[in-house]
């Protein structure tokens, strides 16, 4: 049984079909199809079945298939070992890094590491609500720093630092809402609101969101923007808007028959494996400092 194959078979798995597996490998049809059957061959057992021109898992596929994960994990574990061994550190390293968690002391500590490993390229990538934890889980981010719930651990093998926390609350341009209404009265309302992610447990009931005139966008600056623009209210972190509240141009919304604010907790966090990196181990101490510096203040 070739790890080739096995790489072959995640790919023919997640793909629609095969002639788009086909595309996605650089090879033609008939061999992956050959080699679909060589590792049924050497398994002894079918991987697929093979209907109307479409292959699906069996169930004795399925977990194979969830179980080889592992395999190509332990895979990827050396190959991280192997690289760290060869080039000192790592060559580039990604953090996902949500807009409505930024706090002077995380970019601090991701500025120290810049400066410390020069030979590293540094990737901040950001997206949609819980971008972070979708880009952890998906190996597309090494580290990720946004709001956390105790759920997520149950999305990927993640371990977690609580670094902060941060404070939600309704926003809307000055005189274009009443400061105070209901519920229902607020659907009467265009909502701004972040695009879901695409984990089960959201929805836009995170977002507060009212009514069908609801915009959704990608990230927090475009909603504020918005939001000064007058065109309607949105659920979000206050310390993004606290100067333009303190200066009167924004003004915080509160809704008389259900909780208008929200605390949520922030974590730093990424996937358990057994080898990081120096500049991945380098920034998870540095933010293991910060975060026993926020239990002493909690």
């Amino acid at each position: 049984m070739k790890i080739s194959d096995i790489e072959m078979l995640h790919v023919v798995a997640d793909s629609n079909s095969l002639n788009e597996a086909a595309c996605k490998l650089f090879k033609t049809q008939p061999a992956i199809t050959q080699a679909m059957k060589r590792l049924e061959s050497q398994l002894g057992f079918k991987l697929f079945d093979r209907q109307n021109y479409r292959i699906t898992l069996t169930e004795q596929g399925k977990r194979f298939y969830s179980e080889s994960i592992k395999l190509l994990g332990v895979r990827d574990d050396l190959q991280i070992m192997a690289n760290e061994f060869s080039s000192g550190n790592e060559a580039n390293l990604t953090i996902c890094y949500e807009p409505l968690c930024h706090q002077n002391g995380y970019n601090r500590v991701i500025a120290s590491i810049f400066k410390r490993f020069t030979q590293t390229e540094i990737a901040i990538t950001s997206g949609k609500r819980f971008a972070a934890l979708e880009q952890v889980n998906s190996g597309v981010a090494d580290l990720g720093i946004g709001p956390w719930f105790d759920l997520f651990h149950a999305t990927g093998d993640l371990e977690s630092i609580a670094i902060g926390e941060f404070r939600l609350g309704l926003v809307a341009k000055k005189g274009l809402l009443p400061t105070s209404l209901t519920y229902d009265e607020l659907a009467h309302y265009p909502c701004l609101a972040m695009f879901e992610s695409g984990f089960d447990f959201d929805s836009e009931r995170l977002a507060y969101a009212r009514g069908s005139n609801i915009m959704k966008l990608d990230d927090i600056a475009s909603i504020k923007s918005f939001l000064l623009s007058g065109l309607g209210f949105a659920m979000i972190s206050l310390s993004h808007c606290q100067n333009e509240i303190d200066a009167g141009v924004l003004e915080q919304i509160h809704v008389s028959d259900r909780q208008d604010s929200f605390t949520a907790g922030i974590h730093v966090f990424r996937q358990h494996s057994k080898h990081h990196g120096p500049v991945a181990r380098s920034i998870w101490s540095e933010f293991k400092l910060l975060g026993e510096a926020y239990a002493g203040r909690t």
